[in-house]
């Protein structure tokens, strides 16, 4: 069924694609107007930064990092289970692009050119993470729409699928945790 769907699955993925990029526009753009000029953030940035040097436990930056790729992991393969399972897809999808460029974009215009290396410490997100979710979004999607046609061996492939992807999640959260602590406490030292 997925491979016989290749066209339809590709274009859920452009439309994956686009919800992230919907949220990132959106989370650039409501941090420019509404946040740009206050001081509110660069004290909460300040203070981050500065908790930072007094030492960053790597097991709860880990632990939270692959809790919140689970959550929302979890919450795009239970959308698959019903018809209108692609709003919460999409939702999730907007958010984190929201969030992303969100942090991005304080980053860069309280930090300048280091606010730009502590954002290059999410690229695993950028390269790996967010086409990756865009993906299982897209495979999640074509899955809630036509899961009455599906035959038994059509489920167990996308469980596996499924098992692939969360492996994979939990490999990349594992890896941003590590980068995230050693890129964050790099730059700590050097913006404050």
């Amino acid at each position: 069924m997925f491979l016989n769907n290749k066209k339809i699955i590709n274009k859920w993925y452009i439309i994956s694609f686009s919800m992230i990029f919907f949220g990132v526009l959106i989370g650039a753009l409501y941090y420019t107007y509404k946040f740009s000029n206050t001081a509110e953030v660069k004290n909460y940035l300040d203070g981050y930064v500065n908790s930072l040097r007094d030492g960053m436990n790597l097991r709860s930056v880990m632990y939270s990092s692959i809790k919140s790729y689970s959550i929302m992991f979890i919450l795009i393969f239970l959308s698959s289970f019903f018809k209108c399972g692609p709003i919460l897809a999409f939702f999730l999808l907007i958010r984190k692009g929201f969030v992303n460029a969100f942090t991005t974009s304080a980053l860069i215009n309280v930090y300048g050119l280091d606010g730009i290396a502590l954002s290059l410490s999410c690229i695993v997100q950028i390269m790996v993470l967010i086409p990756l979710m865009a993906v299982f979004s897209a495979v999640t999607v074509f899955t809630s729409q036509n899961k009455c046609k599906f035959e038994k061996r059509d489920k167990i492939i996308y469980i596996i699928f499924s098992v692939v992807i969360f492996t994979i999640f939990c490999g990349c959260a594992l890896l941003e945790g590590i980068l995230n602590t050693t890129f964050i406490k790099w730059i700590a030292f050097r913006v404050t």
